[in-house]
């Protein structure tokens, strides 16, 4: 199997800085830091963690997908939504959805989490082979440094 990057779109791949109103669209700094992921790890994929995999945002995610050079290839799946089971915590769905993730797929051992959310998934998966961005700045040439050395 591939290495995997579980993807948050908000917070990691559209930065959100303080006071300034930011149209849903792909900030080209963070673009750039994941593309140098891609480069790093040439077989990575995607498995798609953000609420945009959810049918009322994929039209849209598809579109930024796309005018940013991505390969509809690249999002190889997504995590199952569970927003329908009322045992799963809402504080650490992401987390939890992750974990439902790798859990069927046993054979997966090259992966990585980008999220801003740290307290929806380091309870749940710790933060090892995490990489937590922040939502103001999104995901940087550092973060992407990180995560290139987890997915090695």
């Amino acid at each position: 199997m591939p290495p995997i990057i579980f993807l948050d779109v908000d917070g990691v791949l559209i930065a959100y800085p303080e006071g300034e109103h930011t149209p849903p669209q792909f900030t080209s700094r963070c673009v750039e830091a994941f593309k140098s992921i891609l480069e790093g790890v040439p077989r990575v994929r995607v498995v798609l963690s953000s609420t945009w995999r959810l049918p009322q945002h994929v039209n849209q995610l598809h579109g930024q997908w796309l005018k940013n050079g991505f390969p509809v290839s690249l999002a190889w799946e997504a995590t199952p939504d569970t927003r329908g089971e009322p045992e799963v915590s809402r504080f650490h769905r992401r987390g939890l959805e992750i974990k439902a993730w790798l859990e069927a797929h046993p054979d997966m051992h090259r992966w990585v989490v980008l999220d801003d959310e740290r307290m929806a998934i380091e309870p749940i998966l710790g933060s090892e082979r995490c990489v937590f961005t922040n939502p103001a700045r999104g995901l940087t040439a550092e973060d992407a440094e990180r995560a290139i050395e987890i997915l090695r």
